[in-house]
């Protein structure tokens, strides 16, 4: 490669990415290192390395989750930029995460075999099609992010919910919310009533022996009148069976109790279970 044209390719990374370090340590100081203490390089070679190792795609979720606990919570993390200027923030970020960026970056790497097919993953994942723009971003969970991602997760919440689950009703004011985001762009959109299904927090602990490593969760908040999905995270279990939450929050990335942290957030109306079908997803797309 010319020596200019690998200039050009670091700065493009620089500007894409909210953090970048020179140089490239051990594969066996990256396996001891923290995730989020990568850089672009050494993430590039770890990947490859993971790549050939005999591990399930859902195993792969797992380990590529807990390599990130103690990553710093940073809200509104992401954008376009340099590909667009309505959101200046970088296109991925290694070192700091929000509750979505955690699960969309966790999940990019598990399909990953370098560098090239995380990046590309990762804006396939964030965008409608892979189409990076600000108005084609997945922002409203129910109706954007899930629906949009259908090819790598399947919305399993009436499955586990076994009969018992509620319906969920979502006012989606589009026009508004771009209207606010871009500058006092207008866009005639109109309003989108979105219905899908939610489990009741009451209903939780029957559905425990249900989940899967990996299972996104998505809690719901809302009222009678209308609900939305205001968290994500990460389904785990301990090594006493005991099933986990592991996601991104203030101050950092942590795994801890589902149960425990419903019953703290007593806000919490129910939530919502997507399965990844690791298997059927390729990488290259």
């Amino acid at each position: 490669m010319p020596r200019h044209v690998g200039i050009v390719c670091s700065l493009l990374l620089f500007l894409a990415g909210c953090g970048h370090q020179a140089g490239v340590r051990s594969l066996k100081e990256l396996r001891e290192a923290p995730l989020y203490s990568f850089n672009e390089h050494e993430l590039d070679a770890f990947l490859k390395w993971l790549a050939d190792e005999p591990m399930t795609g859902s195993a792969r979720v797992v380990m590529l989750a807990r390599k990130n606990i103690g990553q710093p919570y940073q809200i509104y993390l992401l954008g376009e930029y340099p590909y667009e200027l309505w959101d200046a923030d970088p296109m991925y970020c290694l070192s700091a995460s929000d509750c979505v960026t955690f699960v969309e970056h966790t999940y990019a790497m598990a399909l990953a075999k370098d560098w090239a097919s995380f990046f590309r993953t990762l804006q396939r994942i964030r965008y409608k099609d892979g189409k990076v723009g600000m108005l084609n971003r997945n922002h409203f969970t129910e109706a954007d992010w899930n629906i949009n991602n259908a090819w790598l997760f399947e919305d399993v919440t009436v499955t586990l919910a076994a009969g018992k689950s509620q319906l969920m009703k979502t006012v989606i004011d589009r026009a508004a919310f771009f209207k606010k985001k871009l500058g006092g762009l207008r866009r005639h959109i109109p309003l989108q009533h979105f219905e899908s299904a939610y489990i009741r927090t009451k209903e939780l602990r029957e559905v425990l022996p249900r989940l899967h490593d990996g299972d996104v969760i998505e809690f719901v908040k809302g009222n009678d009148k209308s609900q939305y999905v205001s968290h994500m995270g990460l389904i785990m279990h301990a090594e006493d069976g005991g099933v986990t939450l592991l996601h991104s929050a203030a101050p950092a990335v942590r795994e801890e109790p589902l149960l425990g942290y419903v019953d703290r957030h007593r806000e919490i109306l129910g939530v919502k279970f997507l399965r990844a079908s690791l298997q059927a997803a390729s990488i290259e797309e």
